[in-house]
């Protein structure tokens, strides 16, 4: 007798960890399923809302906009105006340009190709376990080995170096005694791989999908006097850290450096598809007329998005409380550490975190890593797919303007998880 065959699903590349909750709707911090379960939402639809699922003034803003005006291609219109002057405000000095995309990989790939026009170079510079996004050029800047698996080979002139991955050094050295020994390495690795033609150094704000790594602040003002000394255009990713998520708008207002490029997307306008590229006029006017253009970039649907949550976070003071929030939450995880066997390390800035798991003898545990995503939802939290080299590391984004009651259902949830 024939097995009849079950019809497969048309829909491909769900990510494992997530590929078991089906969503129905949601509203703020919570996460409303098919099925009837109401969960905590510590992903934030990865980085993306910010100001909480389907925020009031932000749906408003939409529904208006939708009645009105939902493409004009290039042409200018009130909102693509507003939504330029205000990012580029709130970006500061020197900045005084913009470009509007559709996604992260889209505006990753404006902003090098604008550092080659400017300079008129092809080299990168990149890290390790990096992710830039899943494009052909942006996996070339990705050090993220499971990105660029089975498509090479990568751009040409794709450099790679160390990423201050302080809890997995690759030079086995321990912080702070290692002096950032790792960009002394980078910076090696460059030279005997270099032709003399470094247009940009591209590195993420916060090493996301890479392991939730936050790198030490000793190691921004080296990348900065490198690119200056090479002549080259740094790009700084705040595709994952913009719009309030590590405590201020930018997390380069931390850091004690301004990049020559700030690329921006997902918390930009609350889960419509939006992101920029923020420069200087020689920079982006290097690019021929036309390059910038966009179908859908800084369509008017995604303006209003963008600029009512703009007003979200200026209003609600999200990044002020998101810094005290994420201490909070920082502090009661790296408490676990000492008592729950299998954490290697806890780590975050700001609401973004990251907990690795490990075994006995110290070696990644991907395979917990998994079975915790399926425990906290079971517990009443959604965290986010396993991250870092190995997919080992829980990462966990709850939307800025989460309540304490709701931050420590979550955590209470994600401790129970850990434990059983």
């Amino acid at each position: 007798m024939e097995t009849a065959l079950l019809p497969r699903n048309p829909m491909v590349g769900t990510a494992p960890g997530h590929d078991h909750i089906e969503w129905e709707s949601a509203s703020g911090v919570h996460v409303h399923t098919v099925d009837g379960r109401d969960l905590v939402d510590f992903t934030s639809g990865v980085f993306v809302t910010n100001t909480g699922h389907c925020h009031p003034h932000v749906v408003e803003a939409v529904q208006a906009q939708a009645a009105q005006l939902l493409n004009c291609y290039d042409a200018p219109t009130p909102g693509r105006t507003e939504v330029a002057e205000r990012l580029v405000k709130l970006a500061g000095p020197p900045f005084d340009a913009i470009s509007l995309m559709t996604t992260g990989a889209e505006a990753i790939d404006i902003a090098v190709k604008a550092a080659r026009a400017y300079t008129g170079r092809y080299e990168t510079l990149s890290f390790a376990n990096a992710f830039h996004g899943k494009t052909l050029a942006t996996l070339s800047l990705s050090g993220l080995p499971g990105t660029r698996r089975g498509v090479g080979p990568v751009m040409p002139g794709s450099i790679v170096g160390f990423y201050p991955t302080c809890y997995t050094c690759p030079l086995k050295l321990t912080y702070p005694d290692c002096a950032i020994a790792c960009f002394d390495a980078t910076e090696e690795i460059f030279k005997a791989n270099t032709t003399g033609s470094l247009a940009a150094i591209v590195v993420e704000a916060y090493l996301g999908a890479g392991g939730a790594y936050v790198a030490p602040p000793e190691f921004w003002p080296k990348v900065r006097a490198f690119a200056d000394a090479q002549g080259a255009v740094l790009i700084l990713d705040e595709i994952q850290t913009g719009f309030g998520r590590t405590g201020t708008m930018f997390a380069f207002e931390q850091f004690g450096i301004v990049p020559d490029i700030l690329v921006i997307a997902k918390g930009m306008a609350s889960g419509l598809p939006m992101s920029a590229v923020i420069s200087r006029h020689e920079i982006l006017e290097s690019l021929a007329p036309g390059i910038l253009a966009s179908t859908y970039g800084g369509n008017p649907l995604c303006c209003a998005a963008c600029l009512a949550t703009l007003d979200v976070i200026e209003d609600e003071h999200l990044p002020e409380r998101t810094m005290i929030l994420g201490k909070r939450a920082l502090d009661r995880m790296r408490g676990w550490a000492g008592q729950i066997e299998g954490i290697g390390d806890v780590r975050g800035i700001g609401l973004a975190f990251g907990i690795e798991l490990v075994k006995a003898d110290g070696s990644p545990d991907p395979e917990r890593a998994l079975r915790l995503l399926y425990a906290a939802e079971r517990e009443g939290v959604v965290t986010l797919p396993p991250a870092g080299a190995s997919s080992n590391v829980v990462r966990l984004a709850p939307p800025l303007v989460i309540s304490e009651a709701d931050l420590d259902a979550g955590l209470d949830a994600l401790e129970r998880a850990l434990r059983s």
